[in-house]
């Protein structure tokens, strides 16, 4: 098992992880639940204008936001996505449809479906291909060539991957610089899946990393600690795979015993009783 947290601070110290003068107030933008009915879920718009910006998950897989090409007809708009799996309309819809999630039609999405997104402004998206060289191409086309191979978080078909497990740093060919590394997946010492005859089964992508967090990563669910810890402003995957919000605890220090799979009750209130018998720790 791979147990990775990701906890954001916004900002370098605590004290001023939340402030409104520094734009650091970001407490709604992370792990908010898409709303549902009818296999058809929505976001809030409210925190979120772009189209480009949604870090959002489907049952714990990392999906892929496009911005659609848009086709003007008689009375109507017709959308269209080509390697992305959902999209989400611009200022010409009316003020029901811009809130919605439009899945492209091989996306597994159906009423049961639990559906997360984190918002980051500026959009995450770096590239997509089936070879780690191709797509370093799409990162530099969205970045320019100046970041480094630990700048940004690597997915196989919406798992992500780790660093000597799925994915390790290579150096592209005649490249004498840092910024000159491509995501190496093939099948070597990293653990790699990807091979020529495969890689058509898979699509890679990379997303830059949010400024001002800490990664922690592991074999071991060892709790976290830390002074930049915040409440609210975690993410934790389990084998490359986000976990809903539930089935992890964000507790503050002093806590050193939780036991699971006891009926509580609810002090001063009406009898109910509550397992704690599903909760994964």
């Amino acid at each position: 098992m791979i147990y990775d947290f990701v906890l954001s601070t916004g900002h370098f110290s605590v004290s001023g992880c939340s402030s409104e003068k520094l734009g650091t107030d970001t407490f709604k933008l992370f792990n908010n639940e898409a709303v549902g009915s009818f296999s058809r879920f929505y976001y809030d718009r409210s925190i979120s204008t772009g189209q480009k910006e949604l870090d959002l998950s489907l049952n714990g897989q990392s999906l892929l936001q496009e911005i659609p090409f848009l086709q003007e007809t008689l009375n109507e708009f017709v959308y269209q996505i080509y390697t992305g799996d959902f999209f989400t309309k611009g200022s010409e819809a009316n003020t029901f449809d811009v809130n919605e999630l439009n899945f492209d039609s091989s996306v597994p999405v159906n009423a049961e479906s639990e559906v997360i997104y984190d918002v980051i402004t500026g959009g995450i998206f770096a590239g997509t291909s089936d070879s780690g060289e191709n797509l370093k191409t799409g990162i530099n086309h969205q970045y320019l060539q100046n970041g480094i191979f630990t700048d940004y978080d690597y997915f196989i078909n919406g798992q992500k991957t780790y660093s000597g497990h799925g994915v390790g740093f290579a150096m592209m060919v005649g490249g004498t610089q840092p910024y000159d590394f491509y995501p190496n997946f093939g099948i070597g010492s990293d653990q790699g899946i990807i091979t020529e005859n495969n890689k058509d089964n898979f699509r890679l992508t990379a997303h830059r990393k949010r400024t001002k967090t800490a990664q922690f990563t592991g074999r071991y669910s060892e709790p976290v600690f830390g002074v930049d810890f915040l409440e609210k402003r975690t993410n934790f995957y389990v084998n490359g795979i986000l976990q809903p919000k539930n089935n992890y605890l964000e507790l503050y220090t002093g806590v050193n015993l939780i036991k699971t799979g006891f009926d509580a009750t609810v002090s001063g209130g009406f009898y109910e009783a509550l397992s704690g018998s599903s909760m994964q720790l």
